[in-house]
């Protein structure tokens, strides 16, 4: 079975490979402006800020590279491992940076991305180990804050203020009341910021599922589309009595095989039904197409695997062979002479058969009406000499 997402997978590790760096230098940058001006020492910031998040991230990007490059792993656990890594790579950008809640936005991206790989499941699967990563948030946040404070809005913490003066305990406030409306003030602006970022999660799950739907239907057009051209492609290509390739195939085929042609040998077989026209005469045109179809079969059961069989004329058949020399043709189209003028008809007491020329395409530089042209005198000199053969160049 195909793999499709060969390239999207290698273009989903270079994105993951550059939100590596990316994350990194931003990391670097924010101590140089914001943490170090403020007296945060390095020994402090970058084991958990730098090191710590940057060793994850490399180890989650080196084991991907290595399950998606193995051979003896299904392309859908290399998708679904593809998205998961994306998934722990945001859950450890907001864990570490925790005191900054608009981070949670990042797990959009997974969800929205993973629409690439056309899987419906893997989007919910993704979806759910999003929402788990900011769930998981909270938990983080009370641990690392415990002994610690974090910026919060000005505005809550008035508003918190506010309420407390305004209810029946009014006075002074002392340090512990303080410390708990701070906290409460915290508790609250998280869960709000925790809150949206569901809201924005599942708003991006939505959006992907409509994204999924619309590829399936893109798909389904497209396939009906392909099998239209096929059904075209055969209707315009093959001869509608016998079925194999027509007039226009074989001159198609014929100069295509000699451009192409390198070292390869390239041989070329042309036959023609003898005293056709005396069988359409004498028999009728009916018991003449049956002669028709007969050779159509036998030069199909003959030469049709790896041969380009035509029909490019009334009683004129031809062949070519992409890969096979002159002696090797002109072995096949006597065996195929030989069964077939053994053929007897119930309308006919005597013998049917066909002439034929082959010619090997010279090395020097031949066009396919030289080549063609060569091969149909070699037809006319079988013909001259009695019929009945095959006549070869060499």
């Amino acid at each position: 079975m195909e793999d499709k997402f060969v390239s999207a997978r290698k273009q989903y590790l270079l994105a993951l490979s550059f939100c590596v760096l990316i994350v990194a230098l931003t990391e670097l940058g924010l101590y140089a402006y914001v943490k170090s001006p403020n007296g945060v020492e390095w020994s402090e910031f970058g084991l958990h800020g730098f090191l710590i998040p940057l060793a994850i991230n490399l180890t989650v990007l080196i084991a991907l590279v290595i399950l998606v490059n193995s051979p003896n792993v299904h392309p859908m656990v290399k998708n679904y491992a593809c998205s998961v890594a994306f998934v722990i790579m945001c859950v450890v950008l907001v864990t570490s940076h925790y005191e900054f809640p608009a981070l949670l936005a990042v797990f959009t991206v997974p969800v929205i991305w993973c629409v690439v790989f056309e899987d419906k499941l893997l989007c919910s699967v993704t979806h759910i180990l999003c929402q788990i990563g900011i769930l998981q948030l909270t938990v983080t946040s009370s641990i690392m804050t415990k002994d610690t404070t974090i910026e919060i809005e000005a505005n809550e913490l008035a508003r918190q203020l506010s309420n407390y003066y305004q209810s029946p305990r009014k006075g002074s406030i002392s340090a512990e009341e303080l410390l708990k409306i701070s906290e409460n003030a915290k508790v609250n602006v998280l869960w709000l910021n925790i809150i949206l970022a569901i809201i924005l999660v599942a708003i991006s799950r939505l959006f992907a599922y409509l994204m999924l739907v619309q590829l399936k239907k893109k798909d389904t057009i497209l396939q009906t589309h392909e099998k239209d051209n096929m059904a075209l492609e055969k209707q315009l290509l093959r001869d509608q009595m016998t079925g194999l390739y027509n007039h226009t195939a074989f001159y198609e085929f014929l100069d295509r095989c000699v451009k192409m042609k390198g070292d390869e040998p390239l041989t070329l077989a042309v036959v023609d039904i003898d005293d056709f026209k005396k069988v359409n005469d004498t028999y009728g045109h009916d018991n003449g197409d049956e002669v028709i179809l007969t050779l159509a079969k036998v030069l199909q059961d003959h030469c049709g695997s790896e041969n380009y069989v035509c029909r490019y004329g009334g009683e004129e058949f031809a062949v070519i062979f992409p890969n096979s020399r002159e002696r090797e043709a002109r072995q096949i189209m006597e065996n195929t002479l030989e069964e077939f003028r053994n053929i007897h008809y119930d309308w006919h007491s005597g013998m049917i058969s066909f002439s034929c020329g082959v010619f090997q395409c010279s090395p020097y530089r031949m066009n396919a009406e030289e080549f063609f042209s060569i091969t149909d005198k070699l037809l006319y000199k079988a013909k001259h000499n009695g019929k009945n053969q095959v006549c070869g160049g060499q």
